[in-house]
């Protein structure tokens, strides 16, 4: 994972990009910046990675900027790459070629809340988007980055295919295949065929690579484990089910939350914990719900569009 050095030097780059994209940027500003890149090759390669995700999400159309910037900066002894040029040259030109503000990547798919989208992807393969999630398509097909939710990737090209997803990179090769869920408070990705790189940092030994039947699981505070999830359970989101073995119910409710349009409140820890098994089919929406109380200690009770489950 990241140094603590990488994850500032992300910031830095982070911000880098805002202020070259600025109304108000200036030859300060760029002469900075220029500085800022000689000073470790960290702080190019980092500014090259993010800018790829800037360009994703979008920004400034390449088309729109001359070879030629207006103005010649003074890089003597210090090269810089296409993506790093790009941002110089369009911060250059801002009087001259205004960003366009409703620049996007070429498709962004989104799948409704209770529905899965399956997609065809040009010179790719297929991906299936869970409930709820939304995932941006870069315009050559070949990247894209999960915003939130659900995905399953599986390649069939024989070009590689990368995924951004928080600070991870994750590449798949033909006949590779994963699932990879982004929560507020978890990222998770699992092999499901072949062995999948992970890039976290811009140098070889940042790259982790996991194997089918492993989970790389990222928490909220950086913690990183690989474990072997059971399969089954994993991906019966794919068939419209979500099954639970004896899981918390703050974790089952947590899921459930993603396929329904009701609020869901869990009132004490003592009903957080509580454990269930079972199996939620969400054609059946809430009837599962209603059902709770038959399983478990539990009272439910329906204000408008919110359910409230208490202890007996």
């Amino acid at each position: 994972m990241p140094s603590e050095k990488q994850f500032a030097v992300r910031e830095q780059a982070a911000l880098w990009i805002a202020r070259l994209h600025a109304d108000d940027c200036n030859d300060t500003d760029r002469a900075r910046f220029v500085q800022w890149m000689r000073e470790d090759t960290c702080n190019a390669n980092t500014f090259e990675l993010l800018t790829d995700y800037w360009e994703l999400g979008g920004g400034v159309p390449t088309q729109s900027i001359p070879a030629t910037p207006a103005k010649r900066l003074d890089t003597h002894g210090f090269s810089l790459g296409r993506r790093s040029a790009l941002a110089l040259a369009s911060a250059a030109l801002i009087a001259l070629v205004p960003m366009n503000k409703t620049a996007r990547a070429s498709r962004v798919l989104q799948a409704s809340t209770g529905h899965t989208l399956r997609i065809a992807l040009p010179n790719y393969g297929t991906c299936l988007l869970d409930s709820g999630s939304r995932m941006t398509l870069s315009e050559d097909g070949h990247r894209a980055r999960l915003e939130h939710g659900q995905v399953l990737l599986s390649p069939e090209s024989s070009s590689d295919f990368h995924l951004s997803v928080r600070n991870v990179t994750v590449r798949l090769s033909r006949q590779t295949s994963a699932n990879v869920r982004m929560e507020q408070n978890c990222t998770d990705i699992t092999a499901l065929r072949g062995r999948i790189l992970l890039r976290s940092g811009t140098t070889a030994a940042d790259d982790i690579w996991i194997r089918t039947g492993q989970r790389f699981r990222i928490a909220q505070d950086g913690a990183v484990s690989i474990d072997y999830p059971n399969i089954e359970a994993l991906l019966s989101w794919q068939t419209g089910r979500l099954i639970f073995r004896n899981t918390p119910l703050q974790e089952a409710v947590s899921e459930i939350r993603r396929y329904s349009q009701r609020q869901i409140i869990l009132a004490s820890p003592t009903v957080s914990n509580m454990r269930l098994s079972g199996v939620y089919f969400v054609s059946q929406g809430e009837m599962f719900l209603r059902m709770l109380p038959r399983l478990l200690p539990l009272t439910l009770q329906e204000q408008g569009n919110v359910f409230i489950f208490r202890a007996l």
